[in-house]
């Protein structure tokens, strides 16, 4: 456990039912990628696959640089760590949750390199649920960290800039 999160915290109070169901989705998009059928002879197919190696990569640039202006001071749990502060900048001053915008579109290319359905269908099931999971998380953001109702003020976008 981090040593700046609360140990008088339950797991549940933490939201460790969105954690586990963020578990489960990780693993059905792997199950996807490694045990599920490619399209294959589709015109294009290498062109579409050259892209999802790129868009990929974008997907997990993304995630890494929201990770870098964090710190390792994150937490996989809604609820906020005990001493959370406010990042504004980076991709923070785009979206409000940067991390998830990288796992959509993370998703999306490997489904598309691997030319695989149900992996890019599995960006959509991240997206819906980053979308109710940002929702309980925000609550808890705009109670325990200053500046939070401003800063959801002034980045209107959750995950996908122009889109949610």
């Amino acid at each position: 456990m981090p040593e700046n999160m609360s140990r008088t915290d339950s797991d549940m109070e933490r939201g460790a039912g969105w954690v586990i169901a963020q578990g489960a989705i990780f693993v059905f998009f792997l199950v996807a990628v490694v045990f599920g059928d490619t399209v294959a002879d589709v015109p294009g197919l290498i062109f579409a696959q050259v892209v999802g190696l790129i868009v990929g990569l974008a997907g997990a640039t993304v995630s890494a640089w929201a990770l870098l202006q964090h710190g390792w001071r994150v937490s996989p749990f809604p609820k906020p760590i005990d001493d959370a502060h406010l990042v504004v900048s980076g991709p923070y001053r785009y979206v409000r949750h940067p991390m998830y915008t990288g796992i959509v579109i993370f998703t999306l290319g490997v489904g598309l390199a691997y030319a695989n359905p149900v992996a890019m269908l599995s960006s959509v099931t991240f997206l819906v649920f980053f979308m109710a999971k940002t929702g309980c998380e925000e609550e808890m953001l705009v109670a325990r960290v200053d500046g939070y109702r401003a800063y959801r003020s002034n980045v209107p976008w959750r995950i996908i800039p122009f889109v949610v």
